[in-house]
């Protein structure tokens, strides 16, 4: 899965051709309804947990922790008729950080850059990326710094992926959903935890997995599956409500 969702015309931040750049947050969310998931950071698994499925997608060290965001490929269901992210709702890091990115190359350094496309970009009014001296502005060091602790934690979450595939938990897995109106839905394409696995681990095993922070990160994952109902309720509402919306 690219880490490019969301974005359509990446650019290098560089300071001479964006000296005069300023960022005016749009209203809503617009940029993410078409993000039926988003990769999720362990750390966020937590609050993440409340809301949505967290489930596994890829194969071996490409597996990636998503927070399943609908269950229609390019549909959002966590945006309001304003497109406005639901109201006590989390939202993952992956989207706070748009219309910023770190993009890595070959060399592993990295760079900041910025989605040209994003609406919000002008030269009159907003938060400016940098001073009249042509140094960082107080908002674009607090930018940076946020995506270097999201590119961190990704790659924590990258060392908690090896140690559940070097254990053997992830498990290919399908959902059956079920509505109390007899409709049905199965979530497929997935891995998730098996829990008779991981329930046969050893004392010393659930001990280092403990240590490494990452056994409250497999009690989360598994507590969210719980959160798959809920969102199929929601496409059935939403699926309800399309005929009105149309005529």
């Amino acid at each position: 899965m690219t880490t490019m969702l969301l974005y359509k015309d990446i650019k290098a931040l560089n300071r001479d051709e964006h000296k005069a750049l300023r960022l005016k947050p749009v209203e809503n969310c617009e940029f993410a309804a078409g993000a039926h998931l988003v990769p999720l950071a362990g750390l966020e698994f937590f609050q993440a947990a409340r809301h949505y499925p967290i489930v596994f997608i890829g194969e071996g060290e490409q597996a990636t922790p998503i927070a399943l965001l609908g269950l229609q490929d390019g549909h959002n269901a966590f945006l309001d008729d304003g497109q406005k992210w639901l109201a006590n709702t989390y939202v993952p890091a992956f989207v706070r950080r748009y219309p910023f990115v770190l993009a890595q190359d070959d060399a592993q350094n990295l760079t900041v850059c910025i989605d040209a496309a994003y609406p919000g970009w002008n030269q009159e009014e907003g938060r400016e990326l940098f001073t009249g001296e042509g140094g960082n502005s107080g908002y674009l060091e607090e930018m940076i710094q946020f995506l270097q602790n999201f590119t961190a934690e990704m790659q924590r979450t990258r060392e908690l992926v090896t140690t559940l595939n070097d254990l053997q938990l992830l498990s290919p897995r399908s959902l059956q959903l079920a509505h109390g109106s007899g409709e049905t839905f199965v979530l497929r394409d997935f891995l998730m935890i098996d829990e008779e696995k991981f329930a046969a681990l050893s004392d010393e095993q659930v001990l280092a997995l403990h240590r490494k922070g990452f056994l409250g990160w497999i009690y989360a994952h598994l507590m969210s599956l719980g959160n798959a109902n809920q969102l199929f309720e929601r496409f059935l509402s939403e699926r309800r409500d399309q005929p009105a919306e149309q005529a």
